[in-house]
């Protein structure tokens, strides 16, 4: 038989599976493709339905506090967190949580701090930072997004950004600030001084922006999660839950199974049953004992579906590649080769070899682009707890003393008690 004649065959042998499936092939495959372009319609429409705050938040100018009290704020957070029926999912297009977007912005020698979020909870989230911060200052702004060209890149302006990763499973959780501690003085080293070092060293005109879109993330589907690393960890076996009429059979087959093995002689006890492991503290290394520490304190924070993104872009004149290597040096402080590290993420970073190199560079330039401008959450995310989340974002304690951080000039205080009041 000739190739020509096998080719035939199996074209024969396909148009028949074809005529004798697609009647019932059809509709699943469809069914599943429209479903997905129904519910990413939907989503837009919400979304687009959504009324947003802008803020800025200004920090004091001696403020002595550590990122502890911004984790207060994302824990609070967590609050917005509402369970989802089927009227809100398939008529609604309420398929996320609440999203609230922090962001920082360096410009011009100077760091800004602001929050983005659904008007419904402006208040909220102002009254947890004044909470916080007693003597910051809130107001509402434009998006400054908006204040530079909006088809970046192009003939005048250049950009490098990427969205990161973690290089480990979510539940190790990276560098956070309580291990950033000066050996000597045991004083906190600001996580977010290396930023501001990085704002004044920019280039005139060269903005840098981070952005944090984090979701709340349920409890219930958190912590089993975290149960699970653990019980690696500490080499446990994971204990499988059956249902009830399972459950119940399970039982029953196991006391008939003990009965017909007792009436033909005693049970011989097993090797592994005689054996006594040695206490989890002999049975782990010290760093060990560490990553175990870590992981398991997570279960006390609360959990967010985040997006990491940073751009940095400005006039192409004096815009250069290697202004990259600030962003990638600030994300490296927060890794930790025990426990986890972020990393770029490739699908998203603005570089491109081999073929058409120009042309994929600068798809990936304006994708990530529109994607910061838009607060696009879409695609795969970390999860990050709050006490991470208020390492990357948090009001700098004074020992950042970088001029780099807009700070407002001067406390805010209350009337005098003795003031005296005249009548008109």
């Amino acid at each position: 038989m000739s190739i020509l004649q096998i080719l035939a065959e199996y074209v024969r042998t396909i148009r028949f599976a074809f005529a004798t499936t697609w009647w019932f092939v059809f509709p699943i495959f469809l069914y599943y493709v429209f479903h997905w372009l129904y519910i990413r319609w939907l989503w837009r429409e919400y979304k687009g339905k959504l009324k947003w705050a802008m803020m800025e938040i200004k920090p004091p100018r001696n403020i002595e506090r550590s990122p502890r009290v911004m984790e207060q704020v994302f824990t609070a957070l967590h609050g917005s967190f509402s369970t989802l029926n089927w009227f809100d999912y398939y008529l609604k297009g309420k398929l996320f949580q609440p999203m609230f977007v922090f962001e920082i912005r360096g410009i011009n020698g100077e760091m800004h701090f602001y929050v983005r979020t659904e008007k419904r909870f402006r208040n909220m989230v102002e009254s947890l930072v004044y909470a916080q911060y007693p003597e910051a200052e809130v107001e509402d702004v434009e998006d400054y997004a908006m204040g530079v060209p909006a088809n970046l890149p192009n003939a005048d302006w250049d950009l490098w950004g990427s969205d990161f990763d973690l290089i480990r499973d979510n539940a190790y959780p990276i560098r956070t600030y309580t291990r950033f501690q000066e050996e000597v003085t045991k004083g906190m080293i600001e996580p977010l001084g290396s930023f501001a070092d990085l704002i004044t060293g920019l280039p005139p005109g060269v903005e840098a922006w981070c952005q944090l879109l984090v979701i709340p993330v349920k409890n219930s589907e958190w912590e089993p999660h975290i149960k699970k690393v653990v019980n690696k960890l500490t080499k446990r076996e994971e204990k499988k839950e059956f249902g009830a009429i399972v459950s119940f059979f399970k039982e029953i087959v196991d006391i008939l199974v003990s009965s017909v093995q007792y009436i033909f002689g005693p049970v011989p006890e097993k090797e592994e049953d005689k054996k006594e492991e040695p206490p989890l503290q002999f049975r782990l290394t010290p760093v060990e004992k560490d990553v175990l520490q870590a992981v398991e304190e997570s279960f006390g924070k609360k959990a967010f579906n985040t997006k990491v993104r940073f751009l940095v872009l400005g006039p192409r004149k004096v815009f250069y590649e290697d202004l990259r290597k600030g962003p990638l040096g600030f994300f490296d402080q927060f890794g930790d080769a025990n426990l986890n590290t972020l990393k770029t993420n490739n699908d998203t970073k603005t570089y491109a070899n081999y073929f058409f190199v120009a042309m994929r560079k600068r798809w990936a330039k304006r994708k990530i682009f529109i994607r910061y401008i838009t607060r696009d959450n879409d695609g795969p995310k970390i999860i990050l707890n709050s006490e991470e989340l208020a390492t990357i974002y948090h009001m700098p304690d004074m020992s950042a003393m970088s001029p780099a951080i807009a700070r407002i000039e001067a406390k805010k205080g209350g009337a005098p008690l003795n003031l005296p009041v005249t009548a008109s």
